[in-house]
């Protein structure tokens, strides 16, 4: 009984000493009215459980009950988990994003806020409700493929923390899933993305909140020739757009084309087309739009940390709205290690781009159980300019791939054998 206490006490610790977590989560389960039973898997302790399987890469339950030292069932864990609101990670997500803004100066910004959007997406498991509810990618068999989830995120380019994460069906468009984070927006801000939030409407309704866009230059506009460029409406509403909000944006809008070159080696790009509403040529010239737009890229790098190192490339859940759970975990576990970041690259006075993501994975995961860490991170060597090969050398294993549903593939095999005897 004094191991599980000490356990227990230990899991309640926060791993960053001044970010109090356990005291929000006890003021959120209070303001949402969330009863729980006064048990061993509280609210915070399956919160805390949680993170501690996603940071040591999302492994089994039957080897989270190892690494926390509490004996639990893991029936048992898995309800706690269903019981966790949604709404409560989601609270305690936005709280985290504002405490870090807020609190202490962590990050010096300079200028308007720097937002960073893009899409990705993950597999998961093969059930009917996944599928049902995410569906299957094109051309993908049931039985054969899994089914998938698009994301769409939101992050800041100054702390590399993202503000939003948003998980939705496959067949998406990227402007429908934007247009849930625009409330995220504020006025001043700078929106860096791809063609696919290109358009004359998006650009409306960002001047009409007051903020700019950066954003490469859509493939169908052809005639843009660079410099000062007047979009006009078009007649019909684009098709994630309600008639009546389109009828509502002015008739034209003034945008600025900037063209310039790549001659980085190992750049797929060498021509690079963005349309932006940052029209002070004085203020921002083109050789400071293409260094702003070369950050668009930083969400590309977070994304690859999230779905490689912290093996969000695959979720377990088998339930649409545990999906949605994990996802805000995991949300909350890569700010967290963010944040580690941050505060190591202030104390050593270093770029935050510099410190190793995977130690301070590794040094929040050790802090979650109650072990001390190493507390200088490791510093990688500036990287600037650095090119790869993008080719395997380990070989794989030479096996073909599942065509058909694994019951009938035995079934044929059954029946060739079956044959030649």
């Amino acid at each position: 009984m004094a191991h599980i206490s000490y356990v227990l006490a230990r899991l309640k610790r926060d791993p960053i000493c001044d970010l109090p977590i356990a005291d929000r989560m006890n003021q959120l389960l209070d303001e949402q009215q969330v009863v729980w039973r006064d048990r061993l898997l509280t609210p915070l302790v399956t919160f805390r459980l949680f993170l501690i399987q996603i940071l040591n890469g999302n492994v089994a339950i039957a080897a989270l009950r190892q690494l926390s030292g509490i004996d639990f069932a893991p029936s048992s864990y898995c309800e706690s988990r269903k019981k966790l609101p949604l709404q409560l990670l989601q609270s305690l997500l936005q709280w985290m994003n504002e405490w870090v803004e807020t609190s202490l100066g962590l990050v010096n910004k300079i200028g308007p806020r720097i937002l960073i959007a893009d899409g990705s997406s993950h597999s998961m498991s093969d059930t009917p409700d996944l599928r049902k509810h995410f569906a299957l990618p094109p051309g993908v068999t049931p039985g054969v493929g899994y089914p998938a989830q698009k994301l769409m995120g939101l992050l800041d380019a100054a702390t590399g923390l993202f503000v939003g994460l948003l998980g939705l069906p496959l067949f998406q468009h990227d402007m429908r899933a934007m247009i849930q984070l625009h409330p995220m927006l504020r006025a001043g801000d700078i929106l860096l993305g791809d063609r696919a939030l290109c358009s004359f409407a998006h650009f409306a309704l960002l001047q009409a909140r007051g903020v700019f866009a950066c954003v490469r230059l859509h493939q169908r506009r052809k005639n843009s020739t660079g410099g000062a460029d007047r979009w006009h409406k078009e007649k019909k509403p684009p098709a994630w757009m309600e008639a009546a909000q389109y009828a509502q944006l002015p008739e034209w809008l003034e945008v600025r084309i900037v063209r310039y070159s790549v001659h980085q080696k190992g750049y797929r790009t060498t021509s690079v087309i963005v349309a932006t509403t940052l029209r002070d040529e004085a203020l921002w010239p083109d050789e400071k739009i293409a260094e702003l737009y070369g950050h668009r890229w930083l969400i590309e790098t977070c994304y690859k940390h999230m779905k490689t190192t912290m093996h969000m490339n695959v979720f377990r859940c088998e339930r649409a709205q545990g999906v949605q759970k994990e996802l805000a975990v995991y949300l909350a576990a890569y700010n967290l290690v963010r944040l580690t970041i941050l505060r190591a690259a202030e104390t050593i006075h270093v770029s935050p781009h510099r410190i190793s993501f995977v130690d301070a994975m590794r040094w929040l995961a050790a802090r979650l159980l109650g072990l001390p860490g190493v507390g200088r991170l490791i510093v990688n060597p500036d990287r600037t300019g650095r090119t790869q090969l993008r080719v395997i050398r380990r070989r794989r294993q030479n096996y073909p791939l599942l065509m058909k549903p694994r019951r009938e593939m035995e079934a044929e095999l059954a029946e060739k054998a079956a044959k030649k005897c």
